[in-house]
């Protein structure tokens, strides 16, 4: 039986989101985005906007918070035309905006990878 009592007390705790995020940015996929419009995401570090036509996701994972429906997210990996890689997390479900929603709808490329298969699509 595995509790709170059983992990180390120097070990922070790092939720699977967490985790995720440090997975994608060790593959490459550094850049930070967000989305501001319906057709706009932006690199949060650069300003560099980019439009659904600009951008695939090639990868994403979905989180359900345990006890609180508001954390639910997912996190897209994400390359762009100008070969820009990094993350998107958007909530998902009644709690994402309607903005994000359209700008995600709108993306054409959205990508499934199932252990070891690049070729699942999801449409």
């Amino acid at each position: 039986m595995n509790n709170d009592q059983d992990l180390p007390k120097d070990m922070p705790y790092m939720s699977p989101l967490t985790t995720r995020e440090d997975a994608s940015k060790a593959k490459g996929y550094t850049d930070e985005f967000n989305v501001e419009t319906p057709t706009t995401m932006v690199d949060i570090t650069t300003k560099q906007s980019y439009t659904p036509a600009d951008i695939s996701f090639v990868n994403f994972y979905r989180f359900e918070g345990m006890s609180d429906p508001g954390d639910n997210n997912i996190l897209y990996e994400v390359e762009t035309s100008d070969g820009h890689k990094g993350i998107l997390v958007t909530p998902y479900g009644p709690d994402c905006p309607a903005h994000v929603a359209d700008f995600v709808a709108a993306v054409d490329q959205i990508a499934k990878q199932h252990a070891g298969s690049a070729d699942n699509m999801v449409p």
